[in-house]
């Protein structure tokens, strides 16, 4: 009689409950030592609290905290809304009439580029102070959505848009029974980064003149240098933040669970697809976008009665920058000289946080999309980093760190940081799950399966990523050189205003905003170059 075939014991296997919660655990108990041990190493400075004592310091201000919270989450939402409201229609005109998207996004990346404390006194003395605040939040907001929406709405399997076409269908049958739908998983990428933004946003708005409201009462700390209260009300503004960015993935779970998940293999890489323009129509859309810019500008004066004293026309900068301050008895180069010294530091520090925070980020978003349990711990603490201002904490980090090039490179990370995070992953996410199977079928890990196919899937979300971090790392750096390094474009700003220099303020900040549509235009060229060579373009 033959015997029976030994069977293998059964390998022991951890509940699958305590592999989930194990590495989380961990991360927060590593996170809470480290900073314990910081603020204990800066004990004698005063800087940063103990968790402890952060937690008392929030739980004394909770009724302060909860009742300036409303007002601040009401200008978020609103700000959020409208932005919304206004974006995604945008972003459908530029696909049915493709000579209105370098219009768009030229307006766009101008509007994006200007320092917020250079344009919100301008809003509020133009509009109504709470119209003001909630132009202010979703001036945040609109720049990571609409690049996120173009990029889901160019998201489409070729094979789907002949179809369509086949059938006789024009562009906006494309856009409404496949774009709209194969834009859901961007879609929602750029929400998860609009509502943190939304909250920074509504916080920095009530910065200027604000009676009420969570930016009011942490510049009223700021002020009286109440440390504690300050870093109370930062990180929960950084909850509230993550809260919001949770409750999208639960709607988008909810509603459209599929989003985001692995797509079946198609003929294009999501998001590599793009419409080109003829030279002509190109050359015609940005004369479009410089009479759009030019004649809002002029408004300023002419329709919201701003004082010329304070806004200069282009007309005016135009004469400045050739024949220099006659009034002053200024040539051009007392100008140039200034302005081309400061641009130079400034471009090394935006540089150097955006590769940084760039690579970082890629980085993260690998590992946390190889394991996912990880990620249900760092997103959130990724968002309350992100939701901090920086307005009011950089004071801390110059205590901490410096005025050096290290804390312009803190500043920049925080700020590119965490959109480029939440592209990459969503697209890491969206490779085809059968390219997936054959690195696992072969023995492959999660990080082999993320570098052999979903980096290659995530370049157009990397290249998306850049478009949004390149304009908010100069900001950033604008913002630290501003606060903290004495140099650099940011500086040059603060001092021309302090100085009642209005021309040179003007001059200054439309010569960064040139700069910055010129590596946005790089950055395409770039961009085209590299799915061509991958053969991932459409």
């Amino acid at each position: 009689m033959m015997a029976a075939p030994a069977i293998a014991p059964p390998r022991f296997a951890p509940p699958r409950f305590a592999a989930r919660t194990f590495m989380p655990a961990a991360v927060v108990l590593g996170v809470l030592a480290a900073w314990t041990a910081v603020a204990w190493a800066l004990s004698g400075r005063h800087v940063i609290p103990f968790p402890w004592e952060l937690v008392t310091q929030m739980s004394a201000d909770a009724d302060l905290i909860l009742r300036n919270a409303a007002f601040t989450l009401q200008n978020a939402a609103l700000g959020l809304l409208w932005a919304v409201i206004v974006v995604i229609p945008l972003a459908a005109i530029c696909f049915l009439v493709p000579l209105s998207q370098p219009v768009v996004m030229i307006v766009a990346i101008v509007l994006n580029v200007i320092p917020t404390v250079a344009i919100a006194p301008i809003l509020i003395a133009a509009l109504q102070p709470d119209t003001a605040r909630i132009v202010v939040t979703a001036l945040f907001v609109y720049f990571p959505l609409l690049v996120g929406v173009l990029l889901g709405f160019r998201s489409v399997d070729d094979r789907g848009l002949d179809v369509i076409t086949a059938s006789g269908g024009r562009e906006w049958a494309r856009l409404r029974f496949l774009r709209l739908w194969s834009a859901l998983p961007s879609i929602i990428a750029a929400l998860k980064i609009a509502v943190p933004a939304a909250v920074l946003g509504a916080l920095i708005a009530e910065f200027f003149g604000s009676a009420e409201g969570l930016g009011a009462v942490l510049v009223a700390a700021q002020e009286m240098m109440l440390v504690n209260r300050v870093w109370a009300i930062g990180v929960f503004s950084g909850v509230i933040a993550a809260l919001g960015f949770g409750l999208v993935a639960l709607l988008a779970r909810l509603i459209v669970p599929w989003a985001g998940r692995g797509s079946n293999v198609g003929t294009s890489v999501a998001g590599a697809q793009s419409t080109p323009l003829a030279s002509w129509a190109a050359v015609g859309s940005a004369v479009i976008a410089l009479v759009v810019i030019l004649g809002f500008w002029y408004s300023l004066r002419f329709v919201f009665g701003l004082d010329e004293y304070f806004v200069k026309l282009p007309h005016e900068l135009l004469g400045y920058a050739i024949a220099g301050d006659a009034l002053r008895g200024l040539g051009p180069s007392a100008f140039w000289d200034v302005f081309l010294v400061a641009l130079g530091q400034t471009a090394v520090d935006a540089a150097v946080g955006f590769v940084v925070g760039t690579v970082l980020a890629i980085a993260g978003a690998v590992l946390l999309v190889a394991l996912p349990s990880l990620s249900r711990v760092a997103m959130p603490m990724a968002i309350v980093l992100r939701s901090i201002p920086l307005l009011a904490m950089l004071p801390i980090v110059v205590i901490v760190f410096g005025r050096g090039l290290l804390t312009v490179t803190i500043v920049v990370v925080l700020v590119s940081f965490f959109p480029t995070l939440v592209n990459v992953m969503m697209g890491l996410r969206a490779a085809p799950e059968g390219a997936i199977d054959v690195i696992r079928a072969s023995g492959g890990s999660g990080f082999e399966a993320a570098r052999r196919v979903r980096l290659l899937y995530a370049v157009p979300s990397i290249i998306a990523s850049a478009q949004i971090a390149v304009p908010a790392a100069i900001a950033g750096a604008t913002l630290a050189e501003w606060l903290a390094t004495g140099n650099g474009i940011g500086y040059l700003l603060t001092l021309s205003s302090a100085r009642a220099e209005y021309l040179q303020l003007w001059a200054a900040s439309i010569g960064l905003v040139v700069v910055v549509l010129a590596i946005y235009l790089v950055l395409g060229v770039v961009s085209g170059w590299i799915t061509r060579r991958l053969g991932i373009g459409g």
